[in-house]
């Protein structure tokens, strides 16, 4: 059973200290998809192509978050080194739950839950590819799906929040959500991997 209040509590005590970086990097990554939009005709594919390497920087900041280290805005673009893998990833996840939700929006939601925690594990495992990581979330998330739906569910009082503010909300509401779901990933990923001691020396992402 996954203690929700717990990886609440523990986002919040991540956060304490370091919110001033999580929202420049939160602005930084609304401000680049904003730009993307306003590219007339290929827009779209460069916002496909951010996606991915934007996605793998936030993992590297919030997993370095729940060690104790500060964020770094330079980690956020860490992922594009990685840039073809990432890439691969966000196409693949992308591909996938169209065609799951073709049959039916229910399998859809379901199988993009399925692939939530792809990008945290190709933070922690460089050596995988991108199809590789999309199947280990897969493994890991068996048995977790429902934990991880209503874990989201428990933020709609804060998404009602957003909205009433215009969005202004979201500078806290964000870091929150996105700090607590890396903890909801650290919360299975010992029922997965129980050689993994917790035991942290390093950077997920070293510059």
């Amino acid at each position: 059973m996954i203690d929700r209040v717990e990886l609440k509590r523990r986002a919040k005590n991540d956060m304490s200290g370091n919110m001033g970086m999580l929202i420049v990097c939160l602005i930084i990554v609304g401000a680049m998809s904003v730009a993307c939009n306003l590219i007339p005709y290929v827009g779209w594919i460069v916002s496909i192509c951010i996606t991915g390497p934007l996605s793998l920087g936030s993992a590297y900041i919030y997993l370095n978050l729940t060690r104790g280290f500060e964020p770094d805005v330079s980690i956020l673009f860490s992922g594009f080194q990685r840039f073809v893998d990432t890439l691969v990833l966000t196409l693949l996840i992308s591909i996938f739950t169209f065609l799951w939700s073709l049959l039916f929006i229910v399998p859809g939601i379901i199988k993009s839950i399925s692939y939530s925690q792809a990008y945290y594990i190709l933070a922690e495992h460089p050596e995988m590819t991108a199809k590789e990581a999309l199947d280990e979330s897969i493994d890991i998330m068996d048995g977790h799906k429902m934990d991880y739906f209503v874990l989201l569910l428990s933020f709609i009082p804060w998404m009602i929040l957003v909205s009433i503010t215009c969005g202004l909300a979201s500078l806290y509401v964000s870091p929150y959500m996105t700090a607590t779901l890396a903890h909801f990933y650290l919360a299975i990923k010992p029922q997965a991997e129980p050689n993994i001691n917790g035991n942290f020396t390093d950077n997920y992402y070293q510059a």
